[in-house]
This record gives C-alpha cells, structure tokens and sequence, in this order.
C-alpha cells in the first residue's frame, strides 16, 4: 500500500487523557499487555480496568441471547434504548475490540449503552470467540452470523432487519468491516452503514504510525500488534487474505462508513489508508482524526470529553443512516 504522506499535529495528549492514566495508575490498574503477562491474566487486567472506565453508564435494559453460530452457539447482548415509536427498532451490530485476544461485551459495556441511548437503535454486541484458542476465519465467520441471525430472527426481538448497521472498534472494526463486505454477496442480509472506530485493517508495521507511535508511549505498541495478529492467523507471516485485511479487499459496492481514527496510534495510517482506497472505489465516507487522543479512546467517555464528543458524532450517524 502507499504510504499516507500526511503530516502529524504535535504530539499533544489531551491532558483529560493523562489525568484518566494518572488516576488509573493510583489505583493500581494496570495495562493489559500479553507480551509481559499470561493470557489469562492480561485479560483479567482488561476487566478489572473497563469496571472503572465503565462506572456511571446509562442504566437502559441488557439481556444476552444466544443465537446459532457457525460451530455452535454464538452469544449476543442486546441493548435496547428507550423509544416511543412504534415498530420494530433499527439494529447496530457490534464488534468489541482487543485485539482478537482480549475485552469482551462486559469491557464495552458503557460504550455500548451510549451508542444505544445516542442513537436510538438497538444494539446487538457479538461476543465472538477470541484468539489463540479460536483462530481465524473462526471471528469473521460468527460475524457474518450474527449479521444473519439479526436479520431473520430479529423480528422476534422486536428488531428491524431491514435497517442494520455494522460497527466495531479496534479488532472489532476489522470484524466489522469484513461483515460489510461479506454482505455484498447475493442472498446475505443488506448492511446500510459501517461505523469503524481505529480499525486494524491490514497486516503492515511499516507505516508511518507504526513507525511514529509504534514504541508505545501513548499505548499500543507496534510489537503488541505482531503478537495480536499472530495470535489470530495461526502464524507471523502477512496474509493477504481480504477476510482477514479487509484493507486488501474490493471496497466496491460497500454502503457508506464513518472512521474516526486516533491521532496518537500506531494504527492511525490503517484509517487513512482506508479512507483513501475508499475514494477510489468510490464509497461514501467520513473520516475525522482526533489528533490529541489514543488508541481505544471510545472507553474513556466518562472522564475525557473529546472522546464522549466523538461517541456522541458516531450515534447520530447511525441514527441518521438507518433512519426509516
């Protein structure tokens, strides 16, 4: 791919973003990093970390689900926001980040509940099967799963699956992504809009990001990332795969997307990268770059304001895209 060739604002953290880590850091809760800790335990760390950043969420109704996977039952949290319409509601279909490897519905529960109430749409958080012990295509498969199950059985839920839209962050917005194309093929569920927050898109550490923020001193690190990606292929080796890059893939005939990239993130040019062969296939898109935040940035509502702003422009988009 060609480099983005874009020059970066100074190195400005949000200093709401520094008073969260300070506060973070008093408490004792630590970065979930599997290259210094066990699986296990980094994922343990996630938890503990997002019950803190998850404090004070709206307080609407969640029940889990448990729809037909692909190898076997595949659960699903539905948030439903309250509504005075009539009729079945339009459904987000989202994908949680971390890597493949860690978090979980629980870790995005609070963003979860913003979307939902924001927007106006229901949303159906996957709670795929995460890597090493589940490995691609495994996550994409139960993606384009769940795409269906809203779809044909959502009715019973009082959901509409004809207005869905695909959103994820992170890991999860390559999920996302994957499903959008995936549903271009005739016969799968119609996707109207994609919302994809800092998206690892393709298998490349050579980017100008990468090479900029990739040693970690706002948090993800280039190496993290390796390790992420081999935990989710099986291997080291790049793959090509569209279902798994899907930076690689044909973007033609995708509806339209809204990226909001980090500006501090070693995954920024994947964003950038995307938005450019996105013009060129000729898809509707958005993109907004915020410069002085990080990487997963949507879990930090509660105490940084650019980042509840920027949950709150991603909800009205959703709501404007699947507005009857």
């Amino acid at each position: 791919m060609p480099d983005t060739n874009q020059l970066f604002a100074l190195d400005r953290l949000d200093p709401q973003v520094t008073a969260l880590h300070e506060r973070m850091g008093a408490l004792g809760l630590v970065s979930a990093d599997p290259l210094t800790m066990p699986i296990a335990q980094a994922r343990a760390a996630a938890e503990r970390a997002h019950v803190f950043l998850n404090q004070d969420a709206p307080p609407i109704p969640a029940r889990d689900i448990v729809a037909e996977g692909p190898v076997g039952p595949l659960r699903l949290r539905l948030y439903r926001p309250p509504t005075t319409q009539d009729g079945p509601l339009p459904v987000l279909l989202y994908f949680h980040g971390g890597g493949f490897a860690v978090n979980s519905v629980d870790t995005h529960d609070r963003l979860l509940r913003l979307l939902a109430l924001r927007s106006g749409a229901a949303v159906v958080a996957v709670a795929y099967g995460k890597a090493p012990e589940h490995r691609f295509p495994h996550q994409h498969d139960e993606g384009v799963a769940a795409l269906r199950w809203v779809a044909r059985h959502g009715a019973s839920q009082g959901l509409d699956g004809d207005r869905i839209a695909v959103g994820g962050d992170s890991a999860g917005a390559n999920l996302a992504l994957g499903v959008a194309l995936a549903a271009r093929a005739p016969g799968e569920p119609r996707v109207s809009f994609g919302l994809l927050f800092y998206g690892m898109f393709a298998h490349d550490f050579h980017t100008v990001s990468h090479r900029r923020f990739g040693d970690g001193r706002y948090g993800l690190t280039t190496a993290r990332m390796r390790w992420y990606w081999e935990q989710y292929l099986g291997h080291a080796e790049p793959t090509r795969d569209p279902r798994a890059a899907p930076l690689l893939a044909d973007l033609t005939g995708l509806p339209p997307l809204l990226l909001l990239a980090a500006g501090l993130d070693c995954l920024r040019d994947d964003s950038l990268r995307l938005a450019q062969r996105l013009a060129v296939a000729d898809v509707p898109f958005s993109l907004s770059v915020y410069e002085s935040l990080p990487h997963s940035f949507a879990s930090m509502t509660r105490l940084v304001e650019a980042a509840d702003g920027a949950v709150t422009r991603a909800a009205q988009a959703v709501r404007r895209h699947l507005a009857a």
